[in-house]
């Protein structure tokens, strides 16, 4: 493709993206447009991205060029994926464990959390974390180094709707529990040796209604101090260790 780069897994220009949208949309993480573009081919490029559900984001001319390494990038830039995306139905095909145990993102902001959570998953050998396409940050270099190498290993699932992933999971036995402040049940009283997903809503907000409809339980964490909730990293970690000291009893 005329105007791609490997620069850190980057293409740019106006016709690479263009054509990389067309060919391997799958491949993109987000996409950077210039402030006030008024060209024709970049806004078709961003109606293709939006139409798509993919990431995007305006950055200055000097961020676009430091991005691409070069000042040709003609005000758009494109982060293209080195993980190789799953299907739930390809992470539940094969197993790690005789119960299946699945983390499932709602949409986190920060990366750093994603790969916490990643690396956290690994640790306890759990058989997946899955994305949702279009929503919260790219699996990119800060995620990556966030999950300290576990990313390598670590099968990661991307999917167009959580809730009909969730409706999949129900349909294969799956139980699928959230954490809520809210919730009468603590998470050590759960029965985690069941096939089980962990569902975790975005930074602030928390899990949407219409996830939290599809959950068979909701599960607290107790809070002895003044904080009234927890960062979702640790969140995760309390309960994938929770779920790890059980299934070795």
């Amino acid at each position: 493709m005329e105007g791609a780069v490997d620069q850190e897994n980057i293409v740019y220009g106006r016709n690479a993206v263009l054509e990389l949208l067309r060919e391997k949309p799958g491949s993109i993480e987000k996409i950077y447009f210039q402030f006030n573009t008024t060209h024709p081919k970049l806004k078709e490029i961003l109606i293709t991205a939006r139409r798509q559900k993919l990431i995007t984001g305006k950055a200055r001319l000097e961020k676009l060029s430091l991005i691409a390494g070069t000042t040709k990038h003609q005000g758009v830039c494109a982060l293209i994926s080195t993980v190789t995306y799953y299907t739930i139905e390809e992470l539940l095909s094969v197993p790690r464990n005789t119960a299946p145990l699945l983390v499932v993102l709602q949409g986190l902001d920060d990366p750093h959390n994603i790969g916490a959570i990643i690396r956290t998953a690994e640790a306890v050998a759990a058989d997946g974390v899955v994305l949702v396409e279009g929503k919260g940050a790219p699996v990119n270099a800060v995620v990556h180094k966030a999950s300290a190498g576990a990313l390598s290993h670590m099968r990661v699932a991307k999917v167009k709707s959580l809730v009909r992933s969730l409706e999949f999971l129900h349909a294969n036995g799956i139980r699928v529990i959230a954490t809520d402040m809210e919730a009468e049940t603590n998470y050590t009283d759960a029965d985690f040796r069941l096939p089980t997903a962990i569902v975790l809503g975005a930074e602030g907000s928390g899990l949407a209604p219409e996830a939290m409809e599809y959950c068979d339980e909701t599960l607290r964490i107790p809070m002895a101090g003044c904080v009234e909730s927890l960062n979702v990293s640790v969140t995760a970690g309390v309960v994938l260790y929770e779920v790890m000291r059980q299934r070795l009893l």
